[in-house]
């Protein structure tokens, strides 16, 4: 969709977390995890806080760095450091000091940003009260410009449409670019599209304006999923991850019941819980390797994180394998190996839906990791 690998969004995620938070971010962090919350303008959070539920609302002032993962995040207050949020909308209102990083399917910008905006998205809309004070970076669907970027702008997007300011260069590759009467590009225009951008009078570019016309490929999908090679390498690896979760089922049986257990029953707290540990065990990780006696620890460490994501689906594909059964009429508790391998086939094209697939990949890591690492107390009891 994007020409990056879930892999590489991950690694980059992991990156941005890295940059944007301390090493001791998670162990002097405001920990939060419910169903939804509403923080007035009263309160002040001398903290970073790391939080996720539903929805979440917010119009106080937060001293540290703001991390969420929810349905839906309103920030409408100050936050003096930066903003990482992962979620279905995400709604930037109110002044953020440090940078943005949206993951979501619609990103809506109305508010002052002192550095800079990145943004994977299906929809973002950069609005005309919106000030952003460094580049913007976006890979995504549809990018609506009204506000006032400071830098430059760079991405890849479906359709990009400017009506505002942008201070810098633009540099794009995109399937259709329309530049509004309106639109002010202080630098160069540089983009690449199969046709010329659409330039309507009055827009104007201050710098050189370069095109790289790119060849249009009849009948092209946003992802393409329906190439013999990719067909083939999707059905190779769902069946190495049927193959792995029903080894590791029928050896940990209880573990695997108690973690699709953890799913059905408390969706959010393990797609918060997931979000938490995704966070912190890296950084824990990094201290580890600086201390250089916690280097062995480090290396087994890293090892289970990267099995820990790998098998982050079975338990989220094993719970909706299981609504699925019962959904069809199934009578009693499905079991827990063909509710699996059901949930494993759904998940696999779930993923591949073009715009979506890497929210919903985010959304069942988180989940998974979460409930597998939640449930082991129950299992070991």
């Amino acid at each position: 969709m994007l020409g990056l690998s879930k892999i590489e969004i991950l690694l980059t995620i992991i990156a941005v977390l890295l940059t944007l938070f301390n090493f001791d971010a998670c162990f002097g962090t405001d920990l939060r995890v419910g169903e939804n919350f509403f923080f007035s303008d009263t309160l002040t959070i001398n903290d970073d806080l790391i939080i996720a539920g539903n929805t979440i609302k917010s119009s106080a002032t937060i001293k540290g760095d703001f991390f969420s993962a929810s349905y839906r995040l309103v920030q409408s207050g100050m936050v003096e450091g930066s903003v990482i949020a992962f979620a279905k909308d995400v709604d930037i209102l109110g002044q953020v000091n440090g940078s943005v990083s949206g993951f979501a399917q619609n990103i809506n910008v109305n508010g002052k940003v002192n550095r800079n905006l990145i943004g994977f998205f299906s929809a973002l809309n950069i609005k005309p009260d919106a000030d952003i004070g460094g580049d913007v970076t976006a890979f995504g669907g549809e990018l609506t410009l009204d506000g006032k970027i400071g830098k430059g702008l760079l991405g890849s997007i479906g359709t990009l449409i400017i009506s505002g300011i942008v201070n810098g260069d633009v540099s794009v590759k995109a399937d259709k670019i329309i530049l509004m009467p309106t639109a002010k590009i202080l630098g160069d225009f540089k983009y690449k599209s199969s046709k010329q951008a659409k330039i309507e009078s009055g827009a104007s570019v201050s710098g050189q304006t370069f095109w790289t016309k790119e060849e249009a490929k009849k009948g092209k999908k946003p992802k393409d999923i329906f190439t013999l090679k990719s067909i083939i390498t999707e059905i190779l690896f769902l069946l190495a991850l049927m193959i792995t979760g029903t080894v590791l089922t029928l050896i940990f049986k209880k573990n695997a019941y108690h973690a699709k257990r953890a799913v059905t029953a408390s969706f959010l707290k393990s797609l918060g819980w997931g979000f938490v540990f995704m966070v912190c065990i890296p950084i824990a990780i990094i201290i580890l390797i600086v201390t250089i006696l916690g280097i062995p620890i480090a290396i087994i460490s890293l090892f289970a994180y990267a099995v820990l994501i790998y098998i982050a689906k079975i338990p989220v594909a094993t719970a909706l394998g299981e609504k699925i059964i019962k959904a069809l009429g199934k009578e009693g508790e499905p079991s827990l190996i063909p509710s699996m391998l059901l949930g494993l086939i759904v998940l696999t094209i779930l993923l591949n839906i073009p715009y979506l697939e890497w929210l919903i990949y985010f959304i069942v890591l988180f989940t998974g990791f979460g409930a597998i690492l939640t449930s082991q107390k129950q299992s070991t009891s």
